[in-house]
């Protein structure tokens, strides 16, 4: 049997058993053109040849057997597998009710240092870039609740008054704890939004990060903040090639960060890829 685990592919980072699968289904294919989806569903004799593309759409559910079939497919650990399970249930729950439940299980799931996860209704977080630094900040400094003194070391500062609401944001969020010596520390080592946040939720804390790289232009030298833009012609099948490929650094990246022991400053990096062009339709010679 074809078995696909593309290295670069962590379910952790999934709010969607979906996306989790349309993404290692398309690393997979990319590395063997074998794995089709007329494959998988003779592997997990399914009736139909369109069975992957209707899990996908959401049009037919997992049922717990499909579950350990895709888990063996691609390899997943004991705990990947685990994750996995409770992220079927999640992504397939019904009412409200169901939903949450879920959404409890699934963060047990999640082992011990690795990416934390953020409820959709927790986009308040998204909603000011120095949320996230603050929490990072507290990974590398010694705070023990001198807001002013946590605020100046931002560049750009930010004030008192903004650190204070940042700290007790990411304490009601449980992103931060207090612990016993007075030392306020990170709970998890990496917070990703997931894929099921919506980009609305998102977008103001993009808008705060392309503010910024705009500051930064001014204020650093390129040394320090090596800016690059290229601008390419590209097909359609390119594109999501190309946006693969972010997916693919960015979680090298990650990765790369979460195994640092020795951690002293804050940087920020932007990801950007978009069409400057309509679609052109070319002429048959």
């Amino acid at each position: 049997m074809l078995r696909a685990k593309p290295t670069s592919l962590s379910v952790f980072q999934f709010l969607d058993a979906r996306d989790f699968l349309r993404e290692a289904y398309r690393l997979a294919k990319r590395e063997n053109p074998a794995f089709s989806q007329r494959y998988i569903a003779q592997v997990l004799k399914a009736s139909s040849s369109s069975f992957f593309r209707d899990v996908l759409s959401g049009k037919s559910k997992l049922t717990p057997a499909r579950v350990l079939g895709f888990a063996r497919l691609f390899k997943l650990a004991k705990a990947e597998t685990a994750y996995f399970e409770n992220l079927v249930a999640y992504t397939q729950a019904d009412t409200p009710e169901e939903k949450s439940h879920a959404l409890e299980k699934l963060k047990a799931a999640v082992p011990s240092g690795n990416h934390a996860l953020l409820e959709a209704s927790q986009k308040e977080y998204f909603s000011k870039w120095h949320y996230a630094a603050v929490r990072e900040l507290v990974r590398v400094y010694d705070f023990r609740g001198d807001c002013d003194e946590l605020g100046a070391l931002l560049n750009p500062p930010i004030t008192e008054a903004e650190a204070r609401d940042a700290i007790d944001l990411l304490l009601r969020l449980k992103l931060i704890r207090k612990a016993a010596h007075g030392r306020y520390e990170a709970a998890e080592r990496v917070v990703l939004s997931g894929p099921q946040v919506s980009p609305a939720q998102v977008r103001p804390a993009l808008e705060g990060h392309l503010d910024l790289a705009r500051r930064a232009l001014e204020v650093f030298p390129p040394a320090k903040r090596p800016f690059h833009y290229v601008t390419v012609s590209v097909s359609e099948n390119s594109a999501n090639e190309i946006r693969g490929m972010i997916r693919e650094f960015k979680q090298s990246v990650l990765n790369l960060v979460t195994r640092d022991p020795e951690v002293d400053r804050l940087y920020q990096m932007n990801f950007q890829f978009f069409p400057v062009s309509e679609t052109i339709k070319r002429r048959k010679k």
